[in-house]
């Protein structure tokens, strides 16, 4: 029998497969046709999530990495309030689903409101991130439940020793993404996340994210491809310089009583110069204005501050539409 005339084996009717995953997400016929490319282009689709009211009380405050002890009525109030004002800026929410199987860590999902942290979207897919604290080991089982029921594909997922968490990553503009190495994502981290950048044909910035602060989403924001806002006091002037020779206008936020304790730095960019903010952030908005950025909307998100999370934090982004 000769098997070579047989597409399975290779024969007259195989047919290989044609052109790259990237090409297959934009065409959606495969996959979900979810993607990022600049952090400052139109927002397309996000994740949100309230986690069950029992792991909100599974621990004391500081157990939990929370600020204060939260109410989870109130809480799913806010992420509510801030899914109706992404439904009208025309922006779809989804949802994490219970994961399939539990983690055995008990205050597992006590965080998973902060959904940002849970994955980081490219041109390739998700990467999964490797959560740095024990509390929030095991969340990632929800970005993996969330990418199998939308269909979109794991670009990398990062392991060995290494930690990352969504926020430390930022695409400052199509080709160049910034890492922020602290305590959330370590330099093995951070190597895997460039490593999958660098494969996408990007290149990597890598920043210093201030031990007292989270995530490098908590010093710098994307506004358009040549503006970004930064907390310059807080981040090494020679890596604000090199952000400047990269062509980039730094808008310079200062250290004002509704940043420090307010989450009014931790806005979410919806379209370029467009941002959508929290209730308190006028000196802020008004600071951005004068650069030519409008505020769309201010949500009040009180019960979300508690869990030492702004909106930026809890908004996970999953698509954005490239410009033209």
């Amino acid at each position: 029998m000769d098997l070579t005339t047989s597409a399975a084996y290779h024969g007259p009717g195989w047919r290989p497969r044609a052109g790259s995953l990237a090409e297959e997400i934009a065409d959606g016929g495969l996959w979900a046709p979810m993607s990022v490319h600049c952090d400052a282009d139109r927002l397309s689709d996000v994740v949100l999530h309230c986690p069950p009211a029992e792991r909100l009380t599974s621990g004391r405050p500081d157990q939990l990495q929370h600020l204060r002890p939260l109410r989870h009525a109130r809480l799913r109030r806010d992420l509510d309030t801030l899914a109706a004002a992404y439904d009208r800026l025309g922006i779809t929410v989804h949802e994490f689903a219970d994961p399939a199987q539990r983690p055995a860590n008990p205050y597992c999902e006590a965080n998973s409101m902060y959904a940002r942290d849970l994955l980081w979207m490219t041109g390739a897919g998700a990467v999964i991130p490797r959560m740095a604290s024990a509390v929030r080991a095991g969340e990632e089982h929800q970005t993996l439940g969330l990418c199998a029921r939308l269909g979109i594909p794991v670009a990398r997922t990062v392991g060995a020793d290494g930690r990352f968490e969504g926020a430390d990553a930022l695409w400052l503009r199509p080709g160049l993404v910034a890492v922020g190495i602290g305590v959330r994502t370590d330099r093995s981290g951070a190597r895997q996340v460039a490593e999958e950048a660098e494969r996408q044909g990007a290149t990597v910035l890598t920043l210093t994210v201030p031990r007292d602060v989270q995530h490098l989403l908590g010093v710098l924001q994307v506004l358009d491809t040549d503006l970004l806002a930064a907390r310059t006091s807080r981040l090494d002037p020679v890596e604000v310089g090199r952000l400047r020779e990269l062509g980039f206008d730094v808008v310079e936020v200062p250290e004002l009583d509704e940043v420090v304790g307010g989450f009014a730095f931790n806005f979410v960019t919806v379209a370029p110069r467009a941002v959508l903010m929290s209730a308190g952030s006028s000196r802020t908005a008004a600071l951005l204005g004068r650069y030519g950025v409008e505020c769309v909307a201010r949500v009040p998100v009180p019960e979300l501050f508690g869990g030492a999370g702004g909106i930026g934090c809890a908004t996970g982004i999953l698509r954005r539409l490239p410009k033209g």
